[in-house]
């Protein structure tokens, strides 16, 4: 990309702690110097694992025995690496995918050097601001906790809408549209006093409120069943005078025992009891 080029021409192709050639590098640390050995036994004493870095140094294979090893190895002495059979040579891919994850973890690496100098004066900032309020004493803390206080009270009164007609407020905290104010009649109060002269802003409150629990409570400590004989009526005087009338009009149609019961006679004539009484005290039947 354009960014990784540009920071590959400011590190001149390397990054700090990383050599050009990473493999390279390994494998110039890990070649042997077969001048003093004079044999493959001599090789073998040095090991499995030696042998096998030496081997992986000059890209050879570095499977086998110990004495395998040590033969592959010293056939190397004194003779140019290109002279060898191609097929002593090890497959060079593993060595190259290696060497890619190298170059990825080292050009993470550079980003974050990159990006270490880019922000190096906020980070200079934070840590001076982060030594500065450690440093500082109880007094010091205690007023800067005041000062926190008062900005938020400042920031809170800031918060409050304008609301000069006194709106009720949205869902979103703000004063809701005049005319949908008017529309619901919020500008009308209601009294009951039934409810203690509480007062019911807008008719759809009102009409709510008769089926709710400060109505039912009233009419309950009024003797008066909560029924809907008794909506829309809100003063006392108004539910005692209708509930004496309820209750005249359930007396009206109660049965009457004197006046309604009927008796027979000797001779087959039905009467009231009253009449039957009378006839009776006279011995007329």
């Amino acid at each position: 990309s354009n960014k990784s080029s540009g920071i590959n021409a400011e590190y001149g192709g390397t990054f700090p702690g990383w050599a050009r050639d990473p493999t390279s590098a390994m494998k110039a640390g890990n070649v042997l110097d077969l001048a003093p050995f004079d044999s493959p036994e001599e090789l073998a004493s040095l090991g499995l694992d030696r042998l096998k870095t030496a081997l992986q140094a000059l890209n050879l294979k570095c499977g086998g025995t110990l004495v395998e090893r040590a033969v592959r190895l010293y056939a190397t002495k004194g003779r140019d690496i290109n002279e060898l059979d191609p097929s002593a040579y090890a497959k060079n891919k593993k060595s190259r995918d290696e060497g890619q994850k190298q170059k990825e973890v080292a050009q993470l690496e550079a980003f974050i050097y990159h990006y270490t100098e880019l922000l190096s004066e906020q980070r200079t900032s934070t840590r001076e601001n982060v030594e500065r309020r450690q440093a500082r004493t109880a007094d010091e803390v205690d007023d800067d906790d005041v000062d926190d206080v008062d900005d938020n009270d400042d920031d809170d009164e800031e918060l409050v809408p304008y609301n000069p007609k006194n709106l009720p407020l949205g869902w979103d905290g703000k004063p809701i549209p005049y005319w949908l104010y008017k529309l619901h009649g919020l500008n009308l109060y209601f009294n009951c006093e039934i409810c203690g002269n509480f007062k019911y802003r807008g008719p759809k409150a009102f009409q709510r409120h008769f089926a709710e629990w400060r109505h039912a409570h009233g009419m309950r400590c009024l003797g008066i069943p909560n029924t809907a004989h008794f909506a829309n009526v809100t003063l006392i005087e108004d539910a005692r005078a209708l509930w004496e009338k309820i209750k005249a009009e359930k007396n009206k149609d109660k049965f009457q025992k004197e006046t309604e019961e009927e008796f027979e006679d000797s001779h087959g004539n039905v009467v009231s009891r009253k009449v039957y009484n009378d006839l009776k005290r006279q011995g007329l039947l």
